[in-house]
């Protein structure tokens, strides 16, 4: 689908470069399993996103958020790149 879309905008089908975003957000206890980002002072769940230059999601995870930026975005890079192999890391 994303081929697709990228192929409509005159790009490559595979992507090349991306872009990655963290949010922390505040969960209950009925949540699942929750962290505390001591720098936000958020307790709750943190998802880190992967997208193309155009805005498209190529990936996504949610996970504590007692997790440090470095450490969820190797996680959720390793996991894009076995998608897409085009990708390289800078």
């Amino acid at each position: 689908m994303i081929a697709f879309i990228r192929h409509i905008d005159g790009r490559k089908a595979e992507p090349t470069a991306d872009i990655i975003d963290s949010q922390s957000v505040k969960t209950t206890k009925s949540g699942g399993l929750c962290g505390y980002d001591a720098g936000k002072k958020i307790k709750g769940h943190k998802r880190h996103i992967l997208t193309d230059t155009a805005g498209n999601m190529l990936g996504a995870i949610v996970h504590q958020t007692d997790i440090q930026n470095r450490d969820g975005a190797q996680t959720t890079i390793k996991s894009v790149m076995q998608t897409y192999f085009s990708l390289q890391v800078i």
